[in-house]
């Protein structure tokens, strides 16, 4: 089977049966990447760095790539997207936030900067937040691949970043470390002091706090429930039970669609073993940690994956329509909205 006979065959029958109706008519993912090899100072997969193939993807990504794949597999819908580069030690901080301006211009990007404690002075970033017309942060980490052990929230930002965040009422996506992600007692306290002691910022913990099995996710959720300047993006999450458990702790406002662009491009699902993740995904993708090809199995798009998860999660908690449509755009427009940009 060719790549337009699996699409026309396969991906769009089931997308136009199942995911189409769920959709609004705009469609607004708060997760998504550009890039590309010349804003990386080297490229971890290839050069055989640590934890270089934790998560391997094409070095090349521009922002027309980003909107094709969208277009492709979510046709018929309006596409907006919460934009960054590759917020890793990868990157080559500016080179990346200066190409990520340059997509403000864009009615449909939404870009953010990569930032994160210790890089600048909080000079330098109210300046390149001015310059760069950003909504905001994705926080920068510090580590290769499964390199987190024993990083701490406060390891990742400082008040230079949050008091400006605070000021401003910017988006803070942050992806918590540790093995334990959100369910780590040490990161719920980090994400807590965070909310509390700065309450103007909008912060967003990236694939709902990487809680990707219900385990992880029964473990957290207590811990942000009252937190009511935090919010969850779904991207790569899948399994239904995660969202569930989430939905009948916190208010679906909190919820904000997210794919991770280009990762869920693969067809497959991302399915959990034991305590850990694992994609499983057809043939013909990078090798790449805890990544499973084979092909004896039938498979989409893994954006689909994310939004049945989601769907599935509100039929059981018995979520309004209008609030499920909501979580693929308003409640993420509104954060945008309520984002505060500094003028230059």
């Amino acid at each position: 089977m060719t790549e337009q006979e699996r699409y026309e065959q396969i991906d769009m029958p089931f997308y136009k049966a199942e995911i189409y109706p769920l959709l609004p008519e705009a469609v607004l993912d708060f997760h998504t990447h550009v890039w590309s090899r010349e804003q990386w100072k080297s490229a971890p997969a290839e050069d055989g760095s640590a934890g270089g193939k934790y998560m391997v993807v094409n070095t090349e990504y521009p922002v027309e790539k980003l909107l094709a794949d969208a277009g492709r597999i979510l046709p018929g819908r309006q596409y907006r997207a919460v934009c960054f580069g590759n917020p890793s030690p990868a990157a080559d901080i500016d080179k990346t936030n200066n190409a990520v301006a340059l997509l403000e211009k864009r009615d449909n990007i939404f870009p953010l900067m990569l930032a994160g404690k210790g890089l600048v002075s909080r000079e330098a970033l109210e300046q390149s937040l001015q310059k760069g017309r950003f909504y905001g942060y994705k926080v920068f980490l510090n580590w290769f691949g499964d390199d987190y052990g024993r990083i701490a929230v406060e390891d990742m930002l400082s008040p230079v970043e949050m008091e400006l965040a605070d000021k401003y009422r910017l988006i803070v996506l942050l992806h918590v470390p540790r093995s334990g992600r959100l369910a780590d007692p040490e990161i719920q306290a980090g994400v807590a002091a965070l909310s509390r002691d700065y309450p103007g910022a909008q912060i967003v913990l990236a694939h709902c706090g990487r809680c990707y099995t219900p385990d992880r996710m029964a473990k957290a959720v207590k811990a942000i429930t009252n937190l009511n300047n935090v919010y969850l993006d779904s991207s790569m999450v899948m399994d239904p039970t995660v969202i569930q458990i989430l939905l009948e702790e916190i208010d679906s406002s909190r919820l904000l669609f997210a794919t991770d662009f280009p990762v869920p491009a693969m067809r497959g699902r991302r399915v959990y073993v034991l305590d850990h993740w694992v994609d499983l995904v057809l043939p013909g993708y990078a090798e790449s940690g805890y990544r499973v090809q084979s092909d004896n199995f039938r498979a989409s798009f893994m954006v689909y994956e994310i939004i049945l998860a989601i769907r599935r999660a509100a039929e059981r908690t018995r979520l309004s329509a209008d609030k499920l449509k909501a979580i693929f755009h308003d409640n993420g427009m509104k954060l945008l909205d309520q984002a505060a940009r500094p003028a230059v």
